[in-house]
This record gives C-alpha cells, sequence and structure tokens, in this order.
C-alpha cells in the first residue's frame, strides 16, 4: 500500500505540535488568587435649614454688611440692619451613610442672589469644621452634621426688592 508524500508530512506535523504542547506544559505555572469587596451604603446629604438673612435694611449712605454665623448668630455693620421681626437662618446639613467611613465635604466659597430687574448679590459663604468619619462603625448607618453661614453686603443704592439664590455643597466618600 503507498501513502503518497501526504501521511509523512501529516506525521511531521503532528509530532511538531505534540513536542511543543510538552515543552509548554513543562515551562508553566498557576497560582490562585483571592478576590474581596466590601459593599458599603450610599452615602446622602439632607439640608436640615437653609441660609436667610431676613428683612434687611440698606444702609442710607456707604455699605454695611450683615452677617450669619455658623451657629446663628447675626451681627451687621455700616448702618445695615435686620428687622428684628424678620426670620434669619444657618444652613445646616445631616450625612448619612455607611458608618466609619470617611467623608470630604465641597462649599463654594461663594453664592450669588438674584434681585428685581436681575440685581445681584454676591454671598461670601463659611462653613464649619465637621467630623472626617462619619459616626459608627463598618456594617451600620452613621451619620455627621455640620453648619455654615455666610455674609451678605448691602450698599445704600443696593435694589430694593426680595433676592433668592441656590450653591451646591457636596458630600463623598474618601
Amino acid at each position: 500500500m503507498k501513502f503518497g508524500p501526504i501521511v509523512p508530512a501529516a506525521l511531521a506535523s503532528l509530532l511538531l505540535l505534540s513536542s511543543g504542547a510538552a515543552f509548554a506544559q513543562v515551562n508553566t505555572a498557576s497560582q490562585s488568587t483571592a478576590g474581596a469587596a466590601t459593599i458599603i451604603q450610599p452615602i446622602s446629604l439632607t439640608v436640615t435649614s437653609s441660609l436667610s438673612f431676613g428683612t434687611v435694611v440698606r444702609p442710607s449712605s456707604g455699605s454695611g454688611t450683615v452677617v450669619i454665623g455658623n451657629t446663628g448668630d447675626v451681627s451687621t455693620t455700616g448702618g445695615a440692619v435686620v428687622l428684628a421681626s424678620s426670620t434669619t437662618s444657618y444652613p445646616s446639613y445631616s450625612v448619612g451613610g455607611e458608618g466609619g467611613q470617611a467623608i470630604t465635604v465641597t462649599f463654594p466659597s461663594t453664592m450669588t442672589l438674584t434681585g428685581p430687574g436681575g440685581a445681584t448679590l454676591t454671598v461670601t459663604l463659611t462653613h464649619t469644621a465637621f467630623a472626617a468619619n462619619l459616626s459608627g462603625a463598618l456594617g451600620s448607618a452613621g451619620t455627621a452634621t455640620f453648619t455654615s453661614g455666610g455674609t451678605l453686603p448691602v450698599t445704600s443704592t443696593t435694589t430694593t426688592g426680595a433676592y433668592t439664590g441656590n450653591y451646591t455643597v457636596t458630600v463623598a466618600y474618601n
């Protein structure tokens, strides 16, 4: 029986392939690797009170300020007056999330209040120090609170009327 040139070529190829596989098996190594994950609660931020300067009487000349402190104290300068019958408030916040986790709070340094005819007032914002970690421990709910305040500039030429605006405070896990 005659096989022709195809059978010897096929046998040679088979030998080459099997010898390469043998060398590859000798030169391999394997190692088991562990995996892990810690799942935590999402972080939340609640505004428990907002910034309100109340009703302000502008100075009759020059400029003044109304300051709402981080604890709610109110002071004025330069002839600006806050009416006793008006309500003032300082912003306070509550953070919720996974206990024991480190957080970062980001505040803008200013906010803009817009009033009648597009008139604007730039409020300088301040804030208190806050806990670097949420209370509690991993596996339980944690909280932290912090406050802020601001300084409202007013001049004798500030347009009268209601002014409003917003600013964004951000909390994040580290």
